[in-house]
């Protein structure tokens, strides 16, 4: 059972949802450039038109946008010549510049407006998500007051996580096709819940990737590709460990998918971001289980894979 559906990744945001191909959008005027995956789950995609520089490389297109929202690793952009609201996702990849001084990203405030370079080229959802920009350049400083305009659009993409819920995660991953993201529910928790002026509350859920035959549980979702390829996990509350594991499939295809239950798990080499999102191979033919562990307890979730 194959979910494709967007999800929000620096924060929990309200996706309206992928189309089930995953369709991704090239801007008008943007000649080429190649499509890294976002990484982030709660991410979604632009449609702003962008006019190429006369300096600009033919593969690159040029927008003005002003910062809506910034808050540590969050960061909502808005393009001003189409109203369109988008997340700058790998931003820490690409050179920010103000007054011809390299800052951080994380320097970026409310009001901000920016000259975005990138390939063009968007995921088709809402809000934005916007993998390939390379250069962030401050041209106007501006102040949050400017960006109040943009209050309501704020509170409707940027969701505080709910601490009485246990995180939901997902799984994103880019293909010559194209840029899904599938779902993943906890199987297995074990949750603390703040309580005001009372005892913790305990939240807890005991439960099994696959059963003693090697049955993998139906709630887990599979992920269709077509060979190794890269893959980022995300979660709706940051992390501060996660462990990825694998388990070979003895059976897929039209069969219901199974494990040996007796196998041994690999251990598979993922990297925690700043941003909280993990980066990870996954190949066809296993179930992968990803072990999480927040500030208020832990969490595992799981797919599997299928060429």
């Amino acid at each position: 059972m194959n979910k494709t559906i967007s999800l929000p990744l620096k924060a929990a945001v309200i996706a309206l949802g992928l189309a089930a191909a995953g369709l991704m959008l090239v801007l008008p005027g943007c000649t080429g450039g190649s499509q890294e995956s976002a990484g982030k789950p709660d991410a979604v995609g632009n449609r702003a038109t962008e006019q190429s520089a006369p300096n600009a490389a033919a593969s690159e297109e040029v927008s003005t946008a002003m910062v809506a929202y910034a808050d540590g690793d969050t960061i909502l952009f808005v393009d001003q010549k189409t109203g369109a609201p988008y997340f700058p996702t790998l931003i820490d990849d690409a050179v920010v510049t103000e007054n011809g001084v390299e800052i951080d990203a994380d320097d970026l405030v409310a009001g901000n407006i920016v000259q975005v370079t990138g390939n063009g080229i968007m995921l088709e959802s809402y809000p934005g998500q916007y993998p390939g920009i390379t250069e962030v350049e401050v041209i106007s400083q501006g102040t949050p007051a400017d960006a109040d305009q943009y209050a309501d659009l704020v509170a409707e993409v940027i969701a505080t996580p709910d601490p009485s819920a246990v995180p939901t995660g997902s799984v994103e991953y880019t293909t010559d096709l194209a840029q899904t993201t599938v779902m993943l529910n906890s199987f297995d928790y074990n949750w603390v819940v703040p309580m005001d002026g009372a005892a913790n509350k305990e939240l807890n859920l005991d439960g099994s990737a696959f059963d003693a035959s090697g049955a993998i549980n139906s709630d887990i979702v599979d992920a269709r590709i077509p060979g190794a390829i890269e893959a980022v996990a995300g979660f709706s509350m940051k992390p501060i460990n996660v462990v990825v594991e694998r388990t070979p499939l003895t059976s897929s295809g039209d069969a219901a998918p199974t494990v040996n239950p007796d196998a041994e798990d690999e251990m598979v080499t993922s990297a925690l971001q700043a941003d909280g999102t993990a980066a990870f191979t996954i190949e066809p033919g296993y179930l992968y289980e990803i072990n999480v562990d927040y500030d208020q307890g832990e969490a595992n979730y799981a797919f599997y894979t299928l060429s």
